[in-house]
């Protein structure tokens, strides 16, 4: 009976070591990055001689179609807007009308959308058309830089929402460690009984 009582307290205590690194090893996935911008049509800091009738970004994954959450805003050096109606995702590409431009000028691209995960992400470049503006403007980092990180925007997910990724590490940690240190508790009052 005593080698009964052993084998079952011997499975109990494997069968809760194997949930409990099962449980931790769930939760170590790896990071994901985040979506970034990998092309500009134009390109960022290009002359051209003629200026586009829209404007395409291509991103490194999809790009998510959540109304009002995508927004491309192209404006020459007097700040005046030329982009008509809203930005259009389909898959990677996010494409922008543009307004007719007759002078030549220098205009700025600023954009924001919300990238596969859910974060948004944004960013700025410039685009000449002719000789440019006649006042040249500061140029304007063409990719995404460390300051123009994803910020949460608002309801875009549960997860912007919510807790940062740290936090919900910690706390399923910590639960994972309260369910082995329970599960270990019950195995020994079921050895004492026995």
């Amino acid at each position: 009976m005593a080698d009964a009582k052993k084998n079952t307290f011997s499975a109990h205590a494997r069968a809760a070591t194997a949930t409990g690194l099962l449980a931790l090893s769930l939760g170590f996935t790896p990071a994901y990055a985040h979506d970034e911008l990998v092309s500009t049509n134009p390109a960022a800091d290009t002359t051209l001689e003629q200026a586009p009738s829209e404007l395409e970004l291509t991103y490194s994954g999809d790009i998510m179609d959540v109304a009002g959450a995508n927004q491309v805003r192209v404006t020459n050096a007097a700040g005046e807007t030329v982009t008509e109606g809203e930005p259009e995702a389909d898959g990677t590409v996010v494409t922008q009308d543009l307004a007719t431009q007759e002078t030549d000028d220098t205009y700025t691209v600023t954009w924001r959308v919300v990238s596969s995960d859910g974060h948004p992400i944004q960013g700025t470049f410039t685009y000449t058309v002719g000789a440019g503006a006649a006042q040249s403007t500061e140029p304007v980092a063409s990719e995404e830089t460390e300051e123009q990180q994803p910020q949460s925007a608002g309801p875009l997910t549960a997860a912007s929402q919510g807790m940062s990724t740290g936090a919900k590490m910690a706390l399923f940690l910590a639960a994972a460690a309260a369910m082995m240190g329970a599960a270990f508790v019950i195995l020994a009052k079921t050895k004492k009984r026995k």
